[in-house]
This record gives C-alpha cells, structure tokens and sequence, in this order.
C-alpha cells in the first residue's frame, strides 16, 4: 500500500465493498485523498470518511471522473 503515498485522488471501480480485499481499500488511503467510487448501482460505504459516489458503468464513470474532478483539480 506503499504506492498510495503518492496519489492525488484514489478511484473504486466496480465494487460492493462487501467482500474483501476491496472492502479494506478505504482504510490505506490517506484522509487529504479524494476518494471516487464508480458504479452503476448504490454503493453502501461504511466509513465515517467523504467518497463521490459515481452511478455510472467503468468507462462511463472514468471519463466523467476525468472531466468533472481530475481536470478541476489542476
């Protein structure tokens, strides 16, 4: 989980975050690091910290991700 030191933002793709290892990711990112969680359905989080929950596919919610929050934060 080294490799998350270094993100600017931090995306979970196609996910329920019931089953692990994905239900752990949200606890190695740091706090200071937006979180994006992209899918089609309603998503529970268990976590008291922010994600923008993404209802849409993979690709759809990649390109909206890009164009709505990663350009903007340039």
């Amino acid at each position: 989980i080294e490799a998350l030191a270094g993100v600017d933002a931090f995306a979970i793709i196609g996910t329920s975050l019931n089953v692990y290892p994905a239900a752990s990711l949200l606890s190695f990112v740091p706090r200071s690091i937006p979180v994006y969680l992209i899918d089609p359905n309603e998503v529970t989080v268990n976590s008291n910290r922010s994600v923008v929950a993404i209802r849409k596919g993979a690709s759809e919610g990649m390109r909206y991700l890009i164009d709505e929050h990663l350009y903007k934060m340039k």
